[in-house]
Parts: structure tokens; sequence; C-alpha cells
């Protein structure tokens, strides 16, 4: 398969991964503040090293699998495309049913910790938001193995790699990079976002489960 159509597979995934209603929240209250950079620099960091510690360990999953090119490996590639895709069907069916207070409850957590965490804190607060995004990593997978099993060479690969991780990560690096350029401009669109993300966070979070388990389902049984 060529650059094109590997990419053309993980784009949406890493897209997918990036759906992450706390870290976004957390990080555009960080970054609607002053000072702001440190912390910020703290939530995209603890964000990042919980997504890059899972791709590190589902890369160390990977290397034991079949070969490239033998039946085994094309029967894993479209099982774990299937597993995913019922998983994250599950996790849509779980989050579309109603949920009282559950979504105040993580309206409190996140304004709490802006008000009272310091610098430090933010780092192992990101962190722990990311690792509990079950959701995430399980989108991440197939994503990883789908490049690593490619015939590209390493820095096609890598490429990809970067790409992914890019969009899964938007949400930590996004609202910072606006608040550079723009400033305190930015900030009325800042309350709408945070508003919406915190008011349907467990709806965008279902929606694209659904969403990305339809498209990992369809492409499993296609395989097999």
């Amino acid at each position: 398969m060529t650059f094109w159509g590997v990419l053309w597979q993980v784009v949406p995934l890493g897209i997918g991964a990036a759906f992450t209603p706390s870290l976004l929240a957390l990080q555009i209250l960080v970054v609607s503040g002053d000072p702001w950079k440190r912390r910020a620099l703290a939530v995209a960091l603890g964000g990042s090293a919980a997504f890059v510690l899972v791709g590190l360990l589902l890369l160390v999953g990977f290397r034991q699998l079949p070969d490239l090119g033998s039946d085994l490996h094309d029967v894993f590639a479209a099982w774990l495309r299937v597993i995913a895709g019922v998983v994250l069907w599950g996790v849509a069916i779980y989050l579309f049913r109603p949920h009282p207070g559950l979504q105040e409850r993580a309206r409190r957590d996140i304004e709490g910790y802006v008000a009272h965490a310091s610098t430090w804190v933010f780092l192992g607060i990101a962190f722990a938001l990311s690792l509990k995004d079950v959701s995430s990593f399980v989108v991440l997978a197939p994503a990883l193995r789908i490049i690593t099993a490619s015939r590209l060479d390493v820095v096609a690969q890598a490429v990809l790699l970067v790409v992914v991780y890019a969009l899964a990560l938007s949400p930590l690096l996004v609202p910072p990079a606006l608040r550079l350029v723009f400033g305190h401009r930015i900030d009325p669109a800042f309350r709408a976002v945070y508003r919406f993300t915190m008011d349907h966070q467990l709806q965008l979070v279902g929606s694209m489960a659904a969403i990305v388990g339809a498209y990992l389902l369809i492409g499993g049984i296609i395989i097999l």
C-alpha cells in the first residue's frame, strides 16, 4: 500500500483519538487565564506523556505479532479492527444513556483543578485524564498497527506516526497556539467552545465512538 493509502486509513483514527473533552476543556481554561504558559506546557506534557507511553506499549506488543504478509497477520489485522469497533460501539451505547450529574461533576472537577492546582500538579492531572480516556487508545491501537504493518520505509512510517499523534494531541496543542497568535481576542471563542464541550462531552465521545466503531467494523469485516 502507498503512503497516501495508509494516510487515508489512519487520519480518521487520529481525528477520533482527539475526542478528549476533559483535556480540551482543561487546556482551554488554563490558556484563558494569566499567567498561562507554564501551566499549559505542563498540561500538554502530561497528556502527551500518557499517549506516548500507551503508544510505546502497543508498538512493543505489535512486534510480537505474525509477520507482514502471512495469513495470520491478515486475520489479526481484521480481528483487531472488529474488536476495537465492538468496544467503541459499547462505549457509545453507554455514553448515550442518561448519566445525571456526571457532566456537571466533570465540570466542577476541571474548574477546581484550574482554580487550585500548581503547575506541577497540572502535569499529573493531565496524565491521569489521558489514561482514563480509554476510547482514544482503542482508536489509536488500529492506527498504530496499520502504520507499523505497512510496507513503507522507516521515514514514511515516522511521518505517519507524527501525523496521527499531532491529530490525537490537538486538544492539548491547538488552544495554546491560538492563545499565542490571538491573545485575549480569542477568549470569547474559548468560552463558547468550553461551554459546548462541557454541556455535550458524553455525546461528543459517544458520537465519535459510534462513527469510528462503524468504520473499524466495516473495515475488519471486509478483510475477513
